[in-house]
């Protein structure tokens, strides 16, 4: 035992993986970190060496769960154009349980014939989860996912049993 606190600043070296568990889907969303700022997420059925701090994990939860605002000012969005950035920004704002198309996306950008670019912008997305890009689907099925098909859909699914069960208890 060192005498720290799991996921203390301590803890969190350059280029060390934090996580959190998420149990809807049962596996770990893992967290890279790049000068302090989240640089990337993945996801992984291992769990990783140090948790993440409380306050980011309820933020990022609350996020993809709850509709509420990105914490913009913990990712690291340097590596992004303009263009995704304007993207990702709006993107952000689809509530939970909802979907758009890449067509829809476009045309709210004031962009309609940029549904393509739109979905390149997606699939340079850093932050899934935190930047739901899995609400954008295609306009004949579900569209594409960096991380798998597979995975959209149960995104998908969890937020709509979330809100679902939301919905009964307000």
């Amino acid at each position: 035992m060192t005498g720290r606190e799991e996921g203390s600043d301590a803890d969190r070296k350059e280029g060390m993986t934090e996580g959190i568990f998420l149990e809807p889907l049962g596996f770990y969303l893992l967290v890279e970190r790049h000068e302090g700022w989240i640089g990337g997420i993945s996801f992984s059925a291992e769990r990783p060496k140090v948790p993440m701090p409380p306050e980011e994990k309820e933020a990022i939860l609350r996020c993809w769960l709850g509709g509420e605002k990105v914490p913009w000012d913990l990712l690291d969005l340097s590596g992004l154009t303009e263009f995704q950035r304007e993207v990702l920004s709006f993107v952000a704002s689809i509530p939970p349980g909802e979907t758009l198309t890449y067509g829809q996306v476009a045309e709210r950008l004031g962009r309609p014939k940029a549904a393509r670019a739109v979905g390149s912008a997606l699939a340079a997305n850093p932050f899934p989860l935190i930047i739901p890009c899995h609400r954008v689907v295609g306009s004949k099925d579900i569209g594409g996912y960096s991380l798998g098909v597979d995975l959209k859909k149960r995104l998908l699914e969890v937020e709509k049993e979330i809100c679902h069960l939301n919905l009964l208890l307000d």
